[in-house]
């Protein structure tokens, strides 16, 4: 199976080059859709600190943090903006990183915390580095010009990966639908000798999804589908943490007794923070925050995860009604949001053990899972 995906968009080039310099600890220049600009750095490398940003920025530098991480860390976030800002000038490298991977005991109260709009630089700032799967606390140092030319001569001047808010925006609105067929093979599995694996191409660049149907899943009406979002830990390394590895065999065999499916794979490392900072979570949960608490005080939502990729992938294997696997009413009502029909929610509950039992908890508790 061959497909052209033809010629990379100059906004996916340019998120690309942005999140690239990122992950290094670098520098990139942000403009918002009025045209004000700033210098963003990932806060995660505050120690990393060159001094580029201050030898470029007409301003003092900020630490920008997300509603939930400040309230996490115990700080009151008033009002209902999304993101907040503190002067950075005076906190310690270690402070910042102390802040940043939510293992401060708290916001310093000593520091003004000021409230920023949707869609203002401070919350660019922290969009950008979560879609770089970067822990999303942002150092900001604003530019008093709002003039896009000089903002691109800087950017030229210093070599400088320059984004958008529209980059931004068409990142997440259309980089979600965009995965088409990429290959296909067989794969037999202990469950299912005669299984096939489908790999789909992200337009964006992104980590690959990928579906095993079983049986005849792809050619049945309403086939018994799975969404599960990958976890190298549990599904590779048997972690005992979580369920997700008992759960993805135990679909599959399901599957397999029971004349075929389909599994989508999707490649959204824990609740689609990434690996690194789902390790991160892990360390402060062994400190004893439950799975929720441990992503706020990262910065992250409660579940980064959307799942119109995985209606895009049903889209392609030409299936629009399911038996969905799931304990998760949110995966149902997201299906049904954007198409696809759910006949019937098939309950995927497992034992707990001593080492997932908390987590069980607070899926139940926290994140509405059917686990009765």
């Amino acid at each position: 199976m061959r497909h052209n995906t033809g010629a990379i968009s100059p906004s996916y080039r340019r998120m690309a080059q942005a999140f690239a310099a990122l992950r290094r600890g670098e520098t990139i220049l942000i403009r918002a859709a009025n045209n004000r600009a700033a210098l963003l750095r990932a806060a995660e490398f505050a120690d990393y600190d060159d001094g580029q940003m201050q030898d470029i920025a007409d301003s003092g530098m900020v630490l920008c943090l997300r509603r939930q991480h400040i309230e996490a860390l115990g700080r009151k976030a008033h009002g209902t903006r999304p993101v907040f800002t503190m002067p950075a000038g005076g906190l310690s490298a270690d402070e910042i990183l102390n802040i940043s991977y939510g293992q401060a005991d708290s916001v310093p109260q000593t520091v003004s915390l000021l409230g920023e709009q949707a869609d203002s630089l401070a919350d660019l700032g922290t969009k950008i580095l979560r879609q770089a799967r970067l822990l999303p606390t942002a150092l900001i140092a604003s530019l008093t010009s709002d003039d896009p030319q000089h903002h691109n001569s800087l950017a030229t001047m210093y070599a400088l990966p320059i984004v958008n808010a529209f980059d931004s925006e068409h990142h997440d609105s259309t980089a979600h639908w965009q995965v088409t067929k990429g290959a296909k093979a067989q794969l037999p599995l202990r469950v299912s000798p005669d299984a096939e694996i489908i790999m789909f191409r992200s337009e964006g660049g992104d980590e690959n999804h990928f579906a095993i149907i079983i049986g005849d899943g792809d050619k049945q009406t309403e086939p018994l589908v799975r969404l599960h979002s990958q976890c190298i830990t549990g599904d590779v390394l048997g972690s005992l943490k979580c369920d997700c590895g008992p759960q993805l065999q135990t679909a599959l065999a399901h599957m397999a007794d029971n004349g075929g499916g389909i599994l989508l794979y999707l490649a959204q490392e824990g609740r689609d923070i990434g690996l690194m900072n789902k390790i991160r979570a892990y360390g402060l949960q062994d400190n004893g925050h439950d799975t929720v608490d441990a992503n706020h005080r990262l910065g992250f939502a409660t579940d980064e995860r959307v799942f119109i990729p995985a209606v895009a992938m049903l889209q392609q294997l030409g299936v629009s009604a399911v038996k969905l696997m799931t304990n998760n009413p949110e995966k149902v009502t997201e299906l049904e949001k954007y198409g696809v029909s759910v006949t019937n929610r098939v309950p995927l509950i497992l034992k707990a053990n001593e080492h997932n039992k908390a987590y069980l908890d607070t899926k139940r508790d926290k994140t509405g899972h059917l686990l009765d």
